[in-house]
């Protein structure tokens, strides 16, 4: 903000002519079907070191109860990740976390909930949060590593592999083209309020 480029500048501009075509777009929710318990589903990505500034990584997930998407959120992390496994890691321990509030909060209300499934596109993360394998390429994120583990060997949580074409959350954490970032807005249950009228 201090010192903006023309880069900037275009990036403004395309985000406010996206904001004006979409005006009328808004989350579509379903009635969850009558089945319990509910099923609820999470999909977590990372993108690593795209920022050419502070090779932070941006970390993101939603989480769908049956049908309809109840939550999402994309952030820039703190800290600068030296492998793509450690930052989807991270972003897989920031998934679980959130899966964990929402089914405390059912638990509350007293709602049965299935395990909750997390999908992630990342084979090593996958395998990371299966077999507890630490080395000295995994000691600075231990914690998370224990956390999702704990949860995963309690049977509370599932963890799979969704390949990257399927991936959700892309739309949160990556630069997509055009027709890939509609196929994905449509995912996440975002449609043209005007199409339900007609």
């Amino acid at each position: 903000m201090s010192q903006p480029l023309q880069q900037h500048w275009s990036a403004v501009k395309r985000i406010l002519i996206y904001l004006q075509g979409s005006s009328s777009f808004g989350l579509h929710v379903k009635p969850a079907a009558s089945s319990i318990p509910l099923s609820i589903m999470a999909c977590c990505d990372a993108d690593w070191a795209s920022d050419p500034d502070d090779k932070k990584f941006v970390s993101g997930a939603c989480v769908f109860i049956d049908p309809n998407i109840v939550t999402w959120w994309s952030k820039k992390q703190q800290t600068i990740s030296k492998s793509s496994t450690e930052a989807e890691y991270r972003s897989l321990a920031l998934a679980t976390h959130e899966v964990i509030w929402i089914e405390s909060l059912f638990s509350e209300l007293k709602f049965e909930c299935q395990t909750p499934l997390i999908l992630c596109d990342n084979l090593n993360t996958v395998a990371m949060a299966h077999n507890l394998v630490l080395h000295n390429r995994t000691k600075h994120i231990e914690l998370d590593l224990f956390f999702v583990r704990d949860r995963f060997q309690s049977k509370a949580l599932q963890v799979k592999y969704i390949p990257f074409e399927h991936q959700t959350t892309d739309v949160l954490t990556k630069p997509l083209s055009a027709s890939i970032f509609t196929l994905m807005r449509k995912c996440l249950r975002v449609i043209d309020g005007l199409s339900l009228i007609r």
